[in-house]
């Protein structure tokens, strides 16, 4: 029996998924980008749809499988960002959250990447998709000051570019 009023917290574009996945497998080391979509709310459950992403060459420090912070890149980001929502004629286009890789060591929100979501990504709709290229791997989090972590995987679905 299919629940009529259940809705997925995040809907990404199979397209932009691909993307953002083959930049994890192309860097050795962790990167980084924004999500980029709308907020949208169905029957009081707000959901994100994620269209596109930003990514910029060099936007992360990583020391081989250490961590990641930005590095002043959030006005280059910004600059990106709002070329795309002219580009794509939409000022309702939002950065609904992040994204990261963890190559090789799995899918789950580090300490620090806590810290990045409290800090930067912190509206309540904001998500955080971490991938691990090594092991084909990737999931959604948000945010959860109830779970032992701080942080709880959220339910995707993936729109089909065809």
């Amino acid at each position: 029996m299919i629940d009529n009023d259940f809705i997925f917290s995040v809907y990404i574009n199979e397209k932009t998924l691909k993307e953002i996945k083959n930049v994890c497998k192309k860097n050795e080391l962790e990167v980084f980008g924004y999500l980029v979509g709308e907020l949208f709310s169905w029957k009081g459950q707000k959901y994100v749809i994620i269209g596109n992403h930003l990514y910029l060459e060099g936007a992360v420090h990583s020391d081989k499988y250490s961590f990641s912070v930005m590095e002043g890149t959030r006005g280059k980001y910004e600059i990106e960002f709002q070329k795309l929502k002219r580009k794509n004629d939409n000022e309702n286009l939002l950065r609904v959250g992040w994204w990261h890789s963890h190559p090789g060591f799995g899918c789950f929100l580090s300490d620090v990447d806590l810290i990045t979501q409290e800090v930067v990504f912190y509206e309540p709709y904001h998500v955080a998709l971490v991938v691990d290229p090594k092991e084909d791997t990737f999931n959604f989090f948000t945010l959860d000051k109830n779970s032992k972590n701080g942080y709880k995987p959220l339910s995707y679905a993936i729109i089909s570019s065809t």
